[in-house]
């Protein structure tokens, strides 16, 4: 017996339709991502208990059909943050006097996109074309964030009208980047800033002289040394204001703090910021202009640190769950999370409209060897973009993001290059002091042991014990996480 001997209007395979003889338990991904497809598309069927070549029925009896709905809602709950709308249908069949069942799911096409596939730390996105899934391009993405039915949180209207004498920051902000030209009403419109009625949006709001919402919360920390810890912090400032002061508020903080240096020529020296301007500049416009304002109780961080300043901001990327520290800023669309609070910044010649700004921090560091290179990363929902500080001589690499201190009223002053690498190689298990300096490429010295391993087991953050005569290393991990 075949599906369309029981189905009268079924189509073979197509855009809309797939079958599955059973959903395979040890590589789903096969069948995930045929669900990932339809979402972004226009939606489908997948018959399950139907072979997918010939369309004969394999079915299931009542407890197998219970059995794979409950493994299908699992797996589309762990393997999708976008909610998916589908609903299950039992057909019924008899063979040989045996009543038997398919069962077809129909997917509808998700009012958000892109919907993400996320399974092992990586996120996919897949569409339906003639039939087959395939995953999506760039160009893909990119057109179905535009089309996304659902608004996103700044594009939602509000039930406040726009009055121009609520908004004197953003004209102020607008007049300076643009050679003191007006911001004028027609413009705003033109970004969809308000509707015909003059009603603004959510995102409008964030730009209104009187925000102060708690989304807008800022947080700049600043450590005075390599490594975070409640005990290390010099000092701490919040913030929660419109995006405009929240953007000044931040680069004035950190314009008073960070480090000035310079660099020796034959004939002269050259001034340094730790920091280039128009990096810094593209990083704190970055973090303001694709925070995830929808997550409640988060905040944008600014973590200014001996080597290197971490700006934090809340909200995935593409809803991928992590991304690993990367140098590669190019691997990243620039589909924008909010459209509209976007295009503010485009207008007021914060933003360029063809990208994120990556390419400008990119290259403000063109000339920085490798220990000087930005990277970002993302982890627990939230993004990252890391700058090192051009006058600290050592620079960082990507492994100092991989350990965290947690100081519980410990006197830490031991930072030095060598302190997050020794903690990240004896985390998981002990290591003599020949293993240490070999990794590091020292010498295994007493003046080593003394003045950098020692330190650390006096503030608890090595454990030292005999492993076979050999004294070995292990990280205390009540007072330090790997991240």
């Amino acid at each position: 017996m075949y599906l369309y001997d029981i189905i009268d209007d079924f189509r073979p395979e197509d855009t809309l339709n797939e079958c599955k003889a059973r959903l395979n338990r040890d590589n789903y991904i096969g069948w995930m991502k045929t669900i990932c497809g339809f979402v972004n598309t226009k939606g489908g069927s997948l018959f399950l208990g139907v072979k997918d070549k010939t369309y004969e029925l394999i079915g299931y009896n009542l407890k197998e059909l219970d059995n794979e709905k409950l493994y299908l809602t699992q797996m589309i709950s762990n393997h999708f943050k976008t909610t998916i709308e589908y609903t299950f249908e039992s057909i019924p069949y008899i063979i040989n006097g045996e009543k038997r069942y398919i069962l077809k799911v129909s997917f509808h096409e998700s009012r958000v996109k892109p919907v993400v596939l996320n399974t092992n730390g990586f996120g996919y996105i897949f569409i339906r074309q003639d039939g087959k899934t395939s995953p999506a391009t760039t160009e893909n993405i990119i057109l179905m964030a535009k089309s996304s039915a659902f608004p996103y949180f700044d594009n939602q209207l509000t039930n406040i009208k726009f009055n121009r004498k609520n908004f004197n920051d953003l004209f102020n902000f607008y007049k300076e980047r643009n050679d003191s030209k007006e911001l004028t009403e027609k413009l705003l419109e033109s970004i969809g800033f308000f509707d015909q009625n003059k009603f603004l949006k959510k995102g409008s709001l964030l730009f209104s002289d009187d925000c102060n919402a708690d989304n807008t919360l800022v947080v700049c920390n600043n450590f005075g040394s390599l490594t975070r810890g409640v005990n290390l912090v010099n000092s701490s400032i919040n913030f929660k204001g419109n995006l405009i002061n929240a953007y000044k508020f931040i680069y004035e903080y950190l314009n008073q703090r960070m480090n000035h240096g310079f660099i020796k020529t034959k004939d002269s020296r050259i001034d340094i910021d730790a920091f280039p301007s128009r990096a810094l500049f593209e990083s704190i416009i970055n973090a303001l202009a694709h925070r995830d304002y929808l997550i409640d109780g988060s905040q944008v961080s600014v973590d200014l640190m001996q080597n290197r300043l971490v700006i934090t901001s809340p909200g995935s990327l593409f809803e991928k769950e992590d991304i690993p520290p990367t140098y590669n800023f190019y691997n990243f669309a620039s589909v924008r999370r909010n459209k509209l609070i976007c295009d503010v910044f485009i207008l007021c010649k914060a933003m360029e409209a063809k990208g994120t700004g990556f390419e400008k921090i990119i290259k403000d560091y063109e000339n920085a060897d490798s220990r000087h290179k930005p990277f970002i990363f993302s982890k627990n929902n939230q993004f990252s973009i890391v700058l090192p500080d051009l006058t600290y001589p050592s620079g960082i690499d990507i492994s100092d993001e991989a350990i965290t201190i947690i100081n519980k009223g410990l006197l830490l002053n031991i930072n030095n290059k060598y302190t997050n690498k020794i903690l990240a190689f004896c985390y998981s298990k002990e290591k003599s002091l020949k293993e240490i300096t070999s990794m590091l490429d020292v010498s295994n010295s007493t003046y080593f042991k003394n003045n950098i391993i020692n330190p650390l087991v006096d503030n608890k953050l090595l454990l030292v014990s005999k492993v076979k005569n050999k004294l070995c290393y292990k990280t205390n991990t009540e007072n330090v996480y790997l991240n």
